[in-house]
């Protein structure tokens, strides 16, 4: 059953509406945030991974959702699951405000879990720039093996992968 909302002890996850992408997309923005996500987008890039993000969730049911602070109703950033050309990945990107508080690795952990409990995929990928240590710390913290390294972007990548639960 495909859901469009998770709720974990200190998040909400919901499909984005409109009222959300007026303050996401200020992620793209964001020079910390995109700092090993290609740099600040201009509008029109934006526009288009958020028109992307919702064709995503038409086409398949499911995608990134925004990431609320139940506690405050503060939106904390993206988290979900998507089709890629390399598999089911896992992707997020949080406001720095909320950095260090484990509440990527609580939206990633639900994330991974609906995802093996509603798909038949035997694994979820993430990939990430090597450089980007935080996000490797993250996804080696719920329980992702480093599979390997190649280059994409003219930049290191690394892949890491967590299979099906047994």
């Amino acid at each position: 059953m495909m859901m469009h909302e998770i709720e974990t002890s200190r998040l909400w996850l919901c499909r984005p509406t409109l009222e959300d992408w007026e303050n996401l997309e200020e992620l793209w923005r964001n020079e910390i945030v995109q700092r090993f996500l290609g740099g600040v987008a201009e509008d029109d890039v934006i526009k288009e991974r958020i028109t992307a993000i919702q064709d995503h969730w038409d086409h398949y049911g499911f995608g990134l959702w925004a990431v609320y602070k139940k506690s405050t109703k503060q939106r904390v950033g993206l988290c979900g699951l998507h089709r890629s050309d390399d598999g089911l990945e896992i992707s997020y990107k949080f406001f720095p405000t909320f950095w260090g508080q484990g509440l990527a690795k609580e939206a990633t952990m639900a994330c991974l879990n609906y995802g093996f409990t509603t798909f038949k995929d035997n694994s979820i990928i993430a990939i990430t720039q090597e450089v980007n240590h935080r996000s490797c710390v993250l996804l080696e913290a719920i329980g992702m093996k480093h599979i390997e390294n190649f280059k994409r972007f003219d930049t290191l990548q690394r892949l890491y992968e967590i299979t099906r639960y047994k």
